[in-house]
């Protein structure tokens, strides 16, 4: 089931696997004029302890928009350490592609109550 923006917005989860990674997902509206799309997003995929397949603090894909106003969208892809940056679609849709591109079980506000740790 795909999530609307009203279901995303608030949306904050961490999940933990057994097998050290984690996924994050943090996703707000904001009238802040540091990020011009209206939304301040983080839809990480790492390792809770960095190594050879991630970057230092662990990413092994995110994305996030932390300087939207000077860099704009950023795509994080390990072993990687230069961003790509992408364009926006909208928070729906890169927040589908985010769930397409990691090899872990979807999550999401329409299927959970908040942090889970497996």
């Amino acid at each position: 089931m795909e999530s609307t923006a009203d279901d995303l917005d608030g949306y904050d989860n961490a999940t933990v696997y057994e097998d050290g990674t984690v996924v994050r997902v943090s996703i707000r509206r904001t009238d802040d004029d540091a990020y011009p799309s209206g939304w301040r997003y983080t839809l990480h995929y790492g390792a809770l302890t960095a190594g050879p397949e991630t970057l230092d603090d662990g990413t092994i894909r995110r994305y996030d928009n932390s300087h939207e106003d000077t860099k704009g969208h950023e795509l994080h892809v390990a072993p990687d350490p230069e961003p790509e940056f992408v364009k926006f679609p909208s928070i729906e849709e890169l927040y589908e592609r985010f769930w397409d591109e990691i090899p872990k079980p979807r999550f999401g506000p329409s299927n959970d109550n908040g942090d889970t740790h497996d």
